[in-house]
């Protein structure tokens, strides 16, 4: 038999539903139909007493159950909403927060002009005094700007420099042009003639031989600022290097009643001879035309290198070219002559060659060459790095590049 429940009027199971329920547990979902208003969960299992069995039924309403699940989860979506809405807003605060010190770099940095990286008026960018992710990046960022800063400023000043560079050798170069103008315009009039004009012919001769020497000085020294002077190195021994510089200097030393001696062994070096020539040449060439005395050239082997000192006995250098050697058109005598491009020449054959050169007051004007007799180990400039790569110091790049 069936257990009466507000349906009792109603067939909730089929006949074959009743046969299972019989021998066993039973669940059934019938949805609402004419019989039933509403959707019905029903379980149904046998029940033995007083030797019968007793069929229960239970119904439950699927419909209220939905209505129940439909607003419990309502309530849940709003809930979650509303969490994800504060979840976002205290995101957003805190997220504001942490980058804040992002933003005001971005602030300072954007405010940065580049006369403030080039004159080193700027402040730094301002930095957590806490050392996390953003402290590190400010610190790394002024860094940066200080490097970028630094380069610019040295750009600058090498655009000065070829600047004034590029002033000086026009002058130096109009010079000899204007001489030689002024002579031909003289001859071209017929107002020279007999031995005025041979003797401007003469002055023509001369004035252009220093505008080629001139010319092929400026060429050989923008070789050497693009680092594109090229050597053809073989084995020379160093007495038979200077004794042929002396030579090729020793007819016009008689005419000024001066001598040449040269001191030296017969080591030898792997170098360009017809560099090092050229080198020794203008030494002596300077101590022509503004030493004075007699001439010496005296070279030696020293450790690794070979050392190799041009001196004449006259009035020597400058106090300020002493101060600043190898700068370009500058006065090297202490009387004011000289253009200085002849010392910058023997300073990139010798930088070249992986050595350097120093400049002295010993007597007269001293030069002193020092020269590796290995080319793959260089020498050392005076308080730099004997294992730096080959190569002049920043300072010495510096002078050369006047």
């Amino acid at each position: 038999m069936v257990a009466a429940t507000a349906y009792a009027d109603v067939q909730l199971l089929t006949p074959e539903q009743l046969r299972d329920a019989a021998v066993g547990e039973v669940f059934v979902d019938r949805p609402g139909d004419q019989q039933l208003d509403e959707s019905l969960r029903i379980f149904a299992m046998p029940v033995q007493a007083r030797d019968e069995t007793f069929i229960v039924v239970v119904t439950d309403s699927l419909d209220e159950r939905s209505q129940t699940l439909t607003s419990t989860l309502g309530v849940e979506v709003v809930g979650l909403l509303a969490a994800l809405i504060a979840s976002c807003g205290v995101g957003y605060w805190v997220t504001g927060l942490a980058l804040r010190p992002v933003e005001d770099l971005r602030r300072r940095a954007t405010s940065i002009s580049g006369h403030d990286l080039i004159d080193g008026d700027r402040s730094p960018l301002p930095v957590s005094p806490v050392k996390d992710e953003i402290g590190r990046l400010g610190d790394t960022l002024n860094d940066m700007l200080d490097r970028i800063g630094q380069a610019q400023a040295a750009q600058r000043d090498a655009l000065e420099q070829q600047r004034q560079f590029l002033a000086d050798a026009s002058h130096q170069l109009r010079t000899p042009v204007a001489i030689i103008k002024a002579e031909v315009e003289l001859a071209q009039a017929g107002t020279t003639k007999g031995d005025e004009l041979q003797a401007a012919m003469t002055s023509i001769g001369e004035e252009t031989d220093r505008l080629s020497r001139l010319t092929e000085q400026l060429l050989l020294l923008a070789a050497a600022d693009e680092h594109q002077l090229s050597l053809s190195r073989e084995s020379i021994t160093l007495r038979g290097l200077l004794d042929e510089v002396a030579d090729r200097a020793r007819g016009r030393a008689q005419l000024q009643g001066r001598k040449i001696t040269v001191e030296s062994d017969e080591t030898t070096i792997v170098a360009d001879r017809q560099r090092l020539e050229y080198a020794l040449g203008n030494l002596l060439d300077n101590a022509l035309i503004h030493g004075a005395g007699d001439m010496s050239l005296v070279g030696e082997h020293v450790g690794d290198a070979v050392t190799i000192r041009v001196r004449d006995h006259g009035a020597g250098f400058s106090e300020s070219y002493l101060a600043h050697p190898f700068v370009r058109f500058a006065p090297t005598s202490s009387t004011g002559r000289g253009t200085g491009l002849g010392l910058a020449i023997v300073h990139a054959i010798t930088e070249a060659h992986g050595g350097v050169v120093s400049v002295a007051n010993d007597v007269g004007a001293s030069v002193t060459l020092s020269l590796p007799t290995d080319p793959a180990r260089p020498v050392a400039a005076p308080g730099s790095d004997p294992n730096a790569p080959a190569g002049a110091s920043d300072q010495e790049r510096q002078w050369s590049s006047h």
